[in-house]
C-alpha cells in the first residue's frame, strides 16, 4: 500500500474546507465510529478502513448519498484499494484532470489546502523554545548536535545519549544533562530516557532568536566550505561553494518562493513530518536557500546620477 494516500488526502480537504484546520475540532463535531488516534492514523494515510468502516463513516461525516463528495468520497477511498486499471474501468477517471489549464487549476486548489494544513500542523506539533533555552543554546552551541538527535528519535535512554556523546566526542556530564532536561519533557528520575516536547522544535522570532540563528548558519557554512566540491546540483555531502548570480523580477522572485513553500508543505504533510533517524533510509539533513534581491549590486543609479549630471 505504499504511497497509497489518495483516501487520507480526501478526508483532509473535506476537513478543512468545513472550516476545521484542527483535527481535534473536526472530531468535536463529527461523531465518528472509531477512536480519535485511528482517524488521525486513516487521515494520514497509515491505516485504511474496511469497506463497513467506510460506509458507516460516510454517514457519519453527514455527506449527501446523491452528492458529488459522495462519488468523490468512494473515488478516493478505492483508488488506495485496487489497481489502477480497474480502479478506471469502475468509476473512471473521476477527479482526474489531463488538459494543462485543468491541472493547474487543481494545483492551485490542492497548494492552498496543504499551506493551510501545513501552518496548523506545526502549530499542533510545535514546542516554541523560551528564552531560557535559548540562552542555553547560545551558551552551549556545541551541545547543539544533542538536540537534533533527540528531537529525530522522539526519545533516548541515558545510555544512548552518552554513546551519542562518545561517538560527537562531547562529554556526558552534569552541564549536558541539564541542557538535555532543557529541551525535553520533565523526568521524575535521573535514569528515565529524555522525551522530546513535540516533533518540531521552533524558535521564536525574538531578537536573540534570530542571532542564535545567524550563528548557527556561519557554523554551518564554514564547515561546509571545507568540503571537497562535488557537485552544482544539491548534494547532501556537497558544499556551497558552487553558486550563481542570476537577475530576477520580483514577480520571479515570488513564483521561487512560492513553489518551494508548494513542495515543502506536501512533503511535510503526507509525510506527517513523522520521519526519524531509526527509519530506513532516514538521515538529518539541514537545506538552505536564500531568495533575496540585493540593491547594493546593482549600480544602475550610478548610471542614472551621471546622465543627470551630463
Amino acid at each position: 500500500m505504499e504511497n497509497k494516500r489518495a483516501f487520507g488526502a480526501f478526508l483532509m480537504q473535506l476537513r478543512i474546507d468545513a472550516g476545521h484546520l484542527k483535527i481535534s475540532t473536526f472530531l468535536e463535531d463529527v461523531n465518528i465510529p472509531f477512536s480519535a488516534n485511528y482517524y488521525r492514523d486513516v487521515e494520514a494515510g497509515r491505516k485504511y478502513l474496511s469497506i463497513d468502516a467506510a460506509v458507516e463513516l460516510h454517514d457519519h461525516l453527514g455527506i449527501d448519498v446523491d452528492s458529488k463528495a459522495s462519488f468523490d468520497y468512494y473515488w478516493h477511498y478505492f483508488r488506495d484499494l485496487l489497481p489502477g486499471d480497474v480502479h478506471e474501468m469502475l468509476f473512471g477517471k473521476g477527479v482526474e484532470v489531463t488538459d494543462l489549464s485543468s491541472r493547474i487549476e487543481l494545483r492551485e486548489h490542492d497548494s492552498k489546502i496543504l499551506r493551510r494544513a501545513l501552518s496548523l500542523s506545526r502549530y499542533e506539533r510545535e514546542f516554541i523554545i523560551t528564552e531560557e533555552v535559548i540562552k542555553a543554546f547560545e551558551e552551549n552551541f556545541e551541545l547543539l548536535p544533542l538536540m537534533t538527535y533527540l528531537y529525530m528519535v522522539d526519545s533516548a535512554g541515558v545510555a544512548e545519549m552518552q554513546l551519542v556523546c562518545q561517538q560527537l566526542g562531547l562529554a556526558y556530564d552534569q552541564r549536558t544533562e541539564a541542557f538535555l532536561n532543557l529541551v525535553s519533557k520533565e523526568r521524575d528520575a535521573p535514569q528515565e530516557p529524555f522525551v522530546r516536547h513535540a516533533p518540531t522544535l521552533r524558535m521564536p522570532r525574538s531578537v536573540d532568536a534570530l542571532k542564535l540563528k545567524d550563528m548557527f548558519l556561519r557554523h554551518e557554512v564554514e564547515r561546509s566550505l571545507l568540503k571537497p566540491e562535488k557537485s552544482e546540483y544539491f548534494d547532501v555531502s556537497g558544499s556551497f561553494k558552487y553558486s550563481s548570480m542570476v537577475t530576477l523580477k520580483d514577480a520571479e522572485i515570488e513564483q521561487i518562493q512560492d513553489r518551494l513553500v508548494d513542495l515543502f508543505s506536501l512533503i511535510e504533510v503526507h509525510n506527517k513530518s513523522g520521519t526519524q533517524l531509526e527509519d530506513s533510509g532516514a538521515q538529518p539533513y539541514f537545506f538552505g536557500l536564500i531568495v533575496s534581491g540585493r540593491p547594493e549590486y546593482d549600480g544602475r543609479a550610478a548610471r542614472t546620477a551621471k546622465e543627470d549630471k551630463e
